[in-house]
């Protein structure tokens, strides 16, 4: 049978760890990422580019495939079947034939010593490497890239993001996809706002560098104590109420607790009662002042709570595997 031509969508599946052996593949275009699995962890052991070959490890036991293939980018692949590879193989002298095998055997030992070492890489990263570790070197990144690089044009400040994620991709050693996805959390948390310029492209619009350092250092606490001291994500309307009472024409400095329990029970549309009150006191959304009835609060830090805090939640369950599909 005559080698035929097969074209991938990125993400699609060449084929699957477990399926038969039928041949060999070589890459024609794109980038092809091998992928094993092993005490449930999936990890990337290569990547494969144009005119390197795909699936020879089992080409001569016959056994089922040891890893998954999946295009890393739109593809394309020669596929030689594996009836013609063992009818031209035969016709080898017999020392050619022995030295493939070997040569093949070798690189199957190679592949699972290397899938050992990612599995342990990766088991490593998910002790000390979190997304709120990777968040917090973005963040303080970002900061100072917005320092020197803010663009001041027809009154409007932008930071440029062309080739930032690729920049973080060599310096943090993650994926580019895996910051787009951490750069969409941002978008949604409001930390920062993204707006397309026709000039300057795709741009963080009125950035704000400050911001982001102090966000580094909010995701490495996340880091070592995760959501210990967040409002309970039932009560975060809240926080928001609290920022547009003080932004009200009739708003003060100080209220007493009976002033503020009708306010934000009005603004929210929610009971507020003694325990409630006393939660936000306590984690000190809401400031009191010792042996009085005075009760107050900083809408700028309230706003900056509520940002962080949201971010964070949507950082948590973010993965580099996650971004990569998402991308894909």
């Amino acid at each position: 049978m005559n080698p035929t031509l097969q074209s991938l969508k990125p993400g699609e599946f060449l084929f699957s760890e477990g399926d038969p052996c039928n041949g060999v593949f070589i890459v024609r275009e794109g980038s092809i990422d091998i992928v094993r699995e092993k005490d449930g962890v999936s990890v990337c052991i290569g990547t494969m580019g144009v005119g390197d070959v795909i699936g020879t490890v089992t080409l001569f036991s016959r056994d089922t495939r040891t890893a998954s293939a999946r295009a890393h980018s739109a593809a394309q692949v020669v596929h030689v079947d594996i009836e013609t590879i063992e009818g031209s193989f035969k016709n080898l002298p017999v020392w050619v034939q022995a030295v493939l095998k070997d040569s093949v055997a070798r690189l199957k030992s190679a592949n699972d010593q290397l899938l050992e070492a990612k599995v342990n890489e990766r088991k490593l990263q998910l002790k000390l490497g979190t997304s709120f570790h990777a968040a917090s070197q973005f963040a303080a990144f970002l900061g100072y890239a917005i320092r020197v690089g803010t663009i001041k044009d027809e009154g409007l400040e932008l930071f440029p993001l062309r080739g930032i994620v690729e920049r973080c991709e060599g310096l943090f050693l993650k994926r580019s996809s895996y910051f787009d996805g951490m750069l969409d959390c941002f978008v949604k948390g409001s930390l920062v706002k993204i707006q397309d310029d026709k000039k300057w492209g795709h741009s963080l619009f009125a950035p704000q560098a400050a911001l982001m350092e102090d966000f580094a250092n909010f995701a490495l606490a996340c880091s070592k104590n995760e959501f210990a001291g967040f409002v309970p994500t039932k009560h975060v309307n809240l926080l928001s109420a609290l920022v547009r009472l003080s932004r009200k024409p009739d708003a003060k400095e100080f209220y007493t607790r009976a002033e503020i329990c009708e306010r934000l029970q009005k603004e929210s549309a929610k009971v507020i009662n003694d325990v409630l009150f006393d939660e936000f006191v306590k984690l000190r959304v809401i400031s009191a002042t010792p042996g009085a009835d005075r009760f107050s609060w900083n809408e700028r830090q309230v706003q900056k709570r509520l940002i962080f805090e949201s971010t964070a939640r949507l950082l948590k369950d973010l993965s580099e595997e996650g971004a990569v599909n998402r991308a894909a």
